[in-house]
């Protein structure tokens, strides 16, 4: 199962705004922002068996695109995340025999056993994203500021996120050395906890 590698942080609107305009953080050089809308929906089974077995499914919606995405629920380490992860190609999210004939199809089927899923909350974003560059002009990150709505159990929240997330071919080092200087950006804070946590924490209040 592949392996995401990426850093979180929470900001403030006046932080995320003056973020937008710029084209390069802690020294990094990044490309025009490219806004899209984003939706997910997180789904478990009625005996919470993904979240049993240390998951986190979402169905998303981003432009004509559509998938389930299963997640590890691995503790982060500050800003630091690193889950492993898998995508399934289906506009169906809660129809198991309409989802293609794929490995990883199948590893969700049979971690489901048969089992319904039912929609747990949902996550409107708009998206702003930007390549983010290394010192020699090759792209190693794909930066995230989102603009994040969940709806969970008839309550409403709103934030901002900024995620970086590792490029299939971008070292980890140069996460690394992003992630050091982001430390002395005032306003950003490392977010521990997914948007999955956050918003099943919201939907038990």
């Amino acid at each position: 199962m592949p392996v995401e590698i990426e850093l979180k942080y929470s900001l403030d609107d006046d932080l995320a705004r003056r973020l937008l305009s710029q084209h390069s953080l802690a020294g990094f050089a990044l490309t025009p922002f490219v806004t899209e809308e984003v939706t997910d929906i997180y789904f478990d089974t009625p005996d919470a068996r993904v979240a049993q077995a240390g998951y986190a499914l979402r169905f998303r919606r981003k432009g004509a695109k559509t998938s389930l995405q299963l997640k590890s629920l691995t503790p982060a380490s500050g800003a630091w995340h690193q889950r492993r992860e898998l995508h399934i190609a289906t506009g169906h999210p809660a129809e198991p025999e309409r989802w293609p004939d794929t490995p990883e199809a199948r590893f969700l089927q049979e971690l489901l056993s048969g089992q319904p899923l039912h929609p747990l909350f949902t996550l409107h974003q708009r998206r702003h994203e930007a390549q983010t560059l290394d010192e020699t002009g090759k792209p190693f990150a794909l930066l995230s500021l989102d603009d994040v709505r969940w709806q969970a159990g008839g309550k409403t929240k709103q934030a901002w996120e900024l995620e970086i997330e590792l490029l299939p071919e971008g070292k980890e080092m140069a996460l690394r050395r992003l992630a050091a200087a982001l430390r002395d950006l005032p306003g950003l804070h490392p977010q521990a906890a997914s948007k999955y946590e956050r918003g099943l924490a919201m939907l038990h209040q």
